[in-house]
């Protein structure tokens, strides 16, 4: 027997037809305007390879739209990803609109095969919360009018991708400026850059509030490679540990912060910290942040969910259909602002 993970994909469809992944979808869901020689090459792979839609699909063909939609994570416990799940899982309940998420694991291949089932199944649209930068040009090879994707990550744009981010330059720049005007002028700023677009913005934001300050020392104390609680943790842990460290703390997400928090804990030692991303623990702790409105970043995304919806040829009615939307076609990027939440951590002066 063929274990699972051996089953065809629409992929394996696509390059054994010697077509995109997009065409041999719209090949397999019934749709028109494919060149007949065109169609045949794909269901003959289809056929050679033992490839099925699910019945779903098969009655989607009949003109009814899904009612499911895609959700990339890539850590289901960092703490912004999952704050902003739990707020686009209830928006999209509000619109009758149901999530089917995978949790990536920062696995680019991973990430592919699930894009391949949601559509093999007809997915109405994508939410993308993190993925993984080499997964980025799949998307942009499906993205059109009949598969809405949305995306919260920078890193997956172009073409008909929406994107809705915050303004992560200005977030770096916030925290640093914080700092600066509680009399900081040794920062340490923890974060690691290697695959994400955002924390490269924010670190260029931190990097642009120090410009004209060459009194302040936060190059010594910059770590790069610091991605998880742990390595947070423990970088943190070896700063307060010398005789040099630093007197403030910026940590470039939530679970950076909780990390720093751990290794602040441990030594009791309490240096003054600006985290950018809230987190569900942060005012019991009196952590000053940098936050984006996560709330408005979900309902955003599930109106250009159902505005690309009403706009295709066969749409009907649907839920929500009341005229709610604004009239005219939405930009393709929606940049949410930033601000400060400032509870006691990010504003003690250095000599405390």
């Amino acid at each position: 027997m063929a274990k699972q993970n051996d089953r065809p994909t629409l992929a394996t469809v696509a390059s054994r037809a010697g077509v995109s992944i997009k065409t041999a979808s719209r090949v397999l869901n019934g749709e028109k305007h494919v060149a007949t020689s065109t169609a045949e090459k794909v269901e003959e792979a289809a056929a050679e390879l033992g490839f099925r839609l699910n019945s779903t699909a098969r009655r989607l063909r009949a003109g009814g739209r899904s009612p499911y939609i895609g959700v990339v994570m890539s850590d289901g416990d960092d703490p912004f990803q999952s704050r902003l799940f739990s707020l686009l899982e209830a928006e999209l309940g509000r619109a009758g609109l149901r999530p089917v998420v995978t949790i990536t694991a920062d696995d680019p291949e991973r990430e592919r095969v699930f894009l391949d089932e949601c559509l093999a199944n007809d997915m109405s649209g994508l939410c993308i919360i993190r993925s993984h930068p080499d997964a980025a040009h799949s998307y942009a090879e499906v993205a059109s009018a009949d598969v809405t994707i949305v995306s919260f990550d920078p890193s997956i744009a172009g073409g008909a991708v929406a994107v809705i981010a915050g303004d992560e330059e200005r977030a770096g720049r916030l925290a640093a400026t914080q700092l600066l005007e509680h009399g900081h002028i040794s920062i340490g700023v923890i974060g690691d850059r290697s695959t994400s677009s955002i924390t490269a913005d924010r670190l260029a934001g931190i990097q642009s509030a120090f410009a004209r300050r060459s009194d302040v020392g936060w190059r010594a104390y910059m770590e790069e490679d610091a991605h998880d609680l742990v390595s947070a943790k423990n970088v943190v842990a070896a700063w307060l540990g010398s005789r040099t460290a630093p007197s403030a703390l910026i940590t470039l997400s939530a679970t950076l912060t909780q990390g720093a928090i751990d290794a602040c804990r441990r030594l009791d030692q309490w240096p003054a910290l600006v985290g950018i991303d809230d987190f569900p623990t942060a005012d019991l702790l009196d952590v000053t942040v940098i936050d984006r409105d996560v709330v408005s970043m979900a309902a955003e995304a599930v109106r250009r969910l159902q505005e690309a919806s009403r706009s295709a040829p066969d749409a009907g009615a649907g839920p929500g259909s009341d005229g709610a939307l604004g009239s005219g076609p939405s930009p393709r990027r929606w940049e949410i602002p930033v601000h400060v939440i400032a509870r006691g951590s990010g504003e003690e002066p250095p000599d405390k």
